[in-house]
C-alpha cells in the first residue's frame, strides 16, 4: 500500500466525518484560533491551505483575504481525500474566493512563486518524502512569503490510565498510522534545508481534565481504537480494554489527557 493509499484509507467518508467532529470540539477550535494569530494574513493575499480537511481553516483564510468587489484575495485549498474536499466545499460554498483541488503535496498544481502565505496542519507527518514535499512548498511561495506548519509528536501524550504497559502498546500501535510520528523533532532542520529561514517554534498544549466525546481526547479515542484494532497482534479486545480503562478514570475523578501541538512559522527569503 502506498502512502497515498494509506492516507485515503484513513479518511474515507466515515473517517472524514469523525475528524470533522473532532475539529469542531472546543479544544481544537481554541487551538485553531491560537494558530491563526501567528499568521500574518491580509486582504488581497493569495493563500494556500495544504491538507484542508473539512475546510475550517479554508473558511478562516477566505474571510481574512477578503471577498470585496475588486479585491484580488484568493485561497487555494488542497487535500488528497475526496470526502474531505466534499465537506470543505460545502462549508465554503458562500466563499467564491476559495478554490479546492484534489492534489498531492509532492506535486502542487500551482505556478512558481504564487502564494503569500501557506498553512498546513497535521499534513507532513503523513508524507514519507517530507524533504521533497517541503521543497515543492517553497517553490510555490513568493519571496518573503510566510509558511506555518503544525505537527504532533504523540510521544508528548500524557494519558492517565491504570495499565501503563497497555497504554504504551496502544500508543506504539497508533504511531504506525503515519510515516513520521516524531516529525517535530527534525522539522526545523528540514525546513531550513528546504530553503526557509527565520524558523520559530511555538507549543500549544491540548489539555482535558474530564472525559467527554466533545473533547479532543474523547474524539480521538474512537479514531485511535478504529485504527489500532485492525493491526496484527492487537485486535478489538485489547482496544476495548484500553478504552474501558481510560474512560473509567473519569469515574474516579482522575481523568487526565495532555498533548502538545508544535507550530513552526518561517518565511521564504
Amino acid at each position: 500500500m502506498s502512502d497515498n493509499d494509506s492516507t485515503l484509507a484513513q479518511f474515507d467518508v466515515a473517517g472524514a466525518e469523525r475528524l470533522e467532529k473532532i475539529y469542531l470540539t472546543p479544544d481544537v477550535v481554541r487551538q485553531r484560533e491560537q494558530i491563526f494569530q501567528l499568521l500574518d494574513v491580509k486582504p488581497g493575499m493569495k493563500a494556500l491551505d495544504i491538507g484542508c480537511g473539512p475546510g475550517l481553516t479554508s473558511l478562516a483564510l477566505a474571510q481574512a483575504v477578503g471577498n470585496d468587489v475588486g479585491n484580488a484575495g484568493h485561497v487555494d485549498a488542497i487535500d488528497i481525500a475526496p470526502p474531505m474536499l466534499q465537506l470543505a466545499a460545502r462549508r465554503c460554498s458562500a466563499q467564491p474566493q476559495v478554490t479546492f483541488h484534489q492534489a498531492d503535496v509532492l506535486q502542487l498544481p500551482f505556478e512558481t512563486a504564487a502564494f503569500d502565505v501557506a498553512l498546513a496542519t497535521q499534513v507532513y507527518e503523513y508524507v514519507a518524502d517530507i524533504d521533497a514535499a517541503l521543497q515543492e512548498l517553497v517553490r510555490v511561495m513568493k519571496p518573503g512569503a510566510q509558511v506555518l506548519l503544525v505537527d504532533t509528536d504523540w510521544e508528548s501524550c500524557v494519558w492517565a490510565c491504570r495499565d501503563e504497559a497497555r497504554m504504551r502498546r496502544m500508543m506504539q500501535g497508533w504511531g504506525q498510522h503515519i510515516p513520521h510520528p516524531q516529525l517535530p523533532r527534525t522539522l526545523v532542520q528540514r525546513m531550513q534545508r528546504a530553503g526557509l529561514v527565520d524558523v520559530q517554534v511555538h507549543t500549544i498544549p491540548l489539555l482535558n481534565m474530564e472525559y467527554s466525546t466533545d473533547t479532543f481526547s474523547g474524539g480521538m479515542m474512537g479514531f485511535i481504537a478504529s485504527f489500532v484494532s485492525g493491526l496484527p497482534d492487537y485486535g478489538p479486545q485489547l482496544v476495548a480494554d484500553w478504552q474501558a480503562d481510560v474512560t473509567s478514570m473519569a469515574q474516579a475523578g482522575g481523568y487526565f489527557f495532555s498533548l502538545n501541538r508544535y507550530v513552526f512559522v518561517a518565511r521564504k527569503p
